[in-house]
């Protein structure tokens, strides 16, 4: 199959990738992706908290008056979150950043819907990576996605908003040599991003590799 030709990364709640990226660049990302993060380490099914549009609550963070009147800061992210929010030019929350990055940040299950474009990247990435400077070890988070596109895109995302952090983030993706990226895991990056594929390949293929996924919080 041929692949698409590559476009450049647009995003109007992301400024920084609104200029052309470095190699690799992502492919222009599917309509409506659904991320569903949640603890890895919790042995209940906890209630999954979904945005609804449906929402009348004036009070309500899924609320576009809500979101528009609140900050990163008063989402309860670290000072050092909501400071590389304003250098990557993110001046407010979006609504699904303001509905899930709370309840992740409790350590609740949530699934966020939301249209393209709608900063849905940031809503549980910011709240990964404030748990992680708390304490920081690899593998803390696992990131699955569909397309080795998408992973590439993700992973530009982590490491811009990971920066300050000196985020150490590996992407394992189908296409790639395997070997290579078997080391990489075994250097027990903070952030693996991966495609389903890939992933149960090497868990399945090479006996230490599991041993590094043993200890993920969020998935």
């Amino acid at each position: 199959m041929e692949e698409k030709e590559e476009e450049t990364l647009a995003d109007r709640n992301f400024p920084l990738f609104s200029k052309p990226s470095k190699t690799p660049k992502p492919l222009q990302q599917a309509p409506q992706k659904t991320h569903h993060t949640h603890n890895a380490q919790n042995p209940k099914t906890p209630k999954i908290e979904q945005e609804k549009s449906t929402n009348t609550d004036p009070n309500s963070s899924t609320d576009p008056a809500a979101a528009a009147n609140s900050s990163f800061s008063h989402l309860g992210l670290a000072e050092w979150a909501t400071q590389t929010c304003k250098e990557l030019g993110m001046k407010k929350p979006t609504p699904v950043q303001a509905h899930c990055i709370p309840k992740i940040l409790a350590g609740r299950d949530v699934l966020g819907l939301a249209q393209t474009g709608s900063g849905k990247t940031a809503a549980f990435a910011l709240p990964i990576l404030h748990r992680l400077a708390g304490d920081p070890y690899g593998v803390f988070a696992l990131v699955l996605t569909p397309t080795r596109e998408l992973a590439y895109q993700l992973a530009e995302h982590f490491r811009a908003l990971g920066s300050s952090l000196h985020l150490r983030c590996a992407v394992v993706v189908g296409g790639m040599d395997m070997l290579t990226q078997a080391q990489a895991l075994m250097g027990r990056p903070h952030v693996v991003i991966a495609t389903p594929g890939r992933i149960k390949v090497l868990l399945e293929e090479n006996p230490d590799i599991p041993p590094v996924l043993s200890r993920t919080k969020v998935i």
